[in-house]
């Protein structure tokens, strides 16, 4: 048997306070960490959103550059049938369908027909076309530039595309 003898407890006097003393500076710490927490998901979701509009942005511009550029590549002739409306006749056995492009009021890029937009579908960016204009080379007969420049609502940036087309020398003129 040991004979040692008992360690006096601390007088419960002494700790009276200690819990409420480690709540008072931990608790505003914790409230610190969790703000700047909050900051951050705030913050990386509002750049998160931005890069997403950006991306939509460039997205519907090479899209709709592309599907131009297609049919300019088609086309026996290119022209501006009136201001801002630009047409791209292919020549055909049955007929010659013609492709138009303009901009509507809106500021959405147009293909044959109103209810045709090929811009502005999406409302991430809700794109808006500033710019758009078909013509024709003054040195180089059938050499045509494109140019289009959108910009997005969302993040206030914008995007430009520019082109040339060369029409084939058998599509013949008009």
């Amino acid at each position: 048997m040991c004979r040692c003898k008992a360690v006096p407890n601390r007088d419960a006097k002494d700790e009276r306070g200690v819990l409420l003393m480690e709540l008072a500076v931990s608790l505003p710490i914790f409230a610190l960490l969790l703000t700047f927490l909050a900051f951050a998901l705030v913050w990386s979701w509002r750049s998160y959103q931005r890069e997403i509009a950006d991306a939509e942005l460039r997205q519907e511009m090479q899209i709709a550059a592309a599907r131009i550029v297609e049919s300019a590549l088609l086309s026996d002739h290119i022209g501006e049938r009136q201001r801002g409306v630009y047409e791209m006749r292919q020549a055909t056995k049955d007929g010659a369908p013609l492709d138009y492009y303009w901009l509507s009021d809106e500021g959405r890029l147009v293909f044959n027909a109103v209810t045709a937009p090929i811009t502005g579908s999406f409302v991430g960016a809700r794109v808006r076309i500033t710019a758009f204009s078909v013509q024709e080379d003054r040195h180089y007969p059938r050499l045509y530039h494109i140019e289009m420049t959108g910009r997005s609502v969302e993040t206030g940036r914008t995007y430009s595309i520019a082109t040339s087309v060369y029409l084939r020398e058998d599509m013949g003129e008009k």
